[in-house]
């Protein structure tokens, strides 16, 4: 018994003396090892939902037309997947895999790209917020988010919603994603 806890020390130590002698990029690569600090507060400082937007929703909230709408897909396997691709097609390039707002084209835009997954763990942002947004895109709010009204349908963006509170749920506030579904702004 002993000598497997020894082992298994000894080999910990080697893992430990290679990784410091060889760096961390050989093991995990630039992308993951190397520091910038630009970069590095660009990201900290990306913003939950872009403030115009958000000012916005909490004095009006949702146009008419999108309040109360529900989404009509349960967190299924198939939709979920299905969702995953299309989220994977369509917005991952600016808000990245987590939805964190890192993706490789949201670096290049001035109004960093909306944290997805701290959105979707506030209580204030319903399923119509999502809906409204991913439509009607950002431009009259300052920002370079496009509207997907004539390339995704409705189902399609319902599906995306569906992947990223399945995806990101864990990621923010409560678990639950009933806790996440408030309908209206605050008054």
């Amino acid at each position: 018994m002993w000598k497997a806890g020894l082992t298994g020390g000894l080999v910990a130590i080697l893992v430990i003396a290679a990784f410091v002698s060889l760096g961390c990029t050989t093991f995990f690569g630039p992308a993951i090892c190397s520091f910038d600090r630009n970069r590095a507060a660009a990201v900290s400082a990306s913003t939950v939902k872009t403030p115009a937007r958000h000012a916005y929703y909490v004095r009006n909230g949702v146009p008419s037309s999108y309040r109360g709408r529900k989404n009509p897909f349960k967190a299924t396997i198939g939709n979920v997947v299905e969702g995953s691709r299309l989220y994977d097609l369509r917005c991952a390039v600016c808000h990245g895999m987590m939805g964190i707002g890192d993706g490789e084209a949201g670096d290049k835009l001035t109004v960093r790209p909306a944290d997805l997954s701290a959105s979707l763990a506030q209580p204030l942002y319903g399923d119509d917020y999502f809906l409204w947004t991913v439509l009607d895109g950002g431009r009259a709010f300052g920002t370079d988010m496009p509207p997907f009204r004539n390339d995704l349908s409705e189902a399609e963006i319902w599906k995306i919603v569906t992947f990223m509170r399945a995806a990101f749920a864990e990621s923010g506030e409560g678990a639950s994603s009933t806790a996440r579904d408030a309908t209206s702004p605050p008054n």
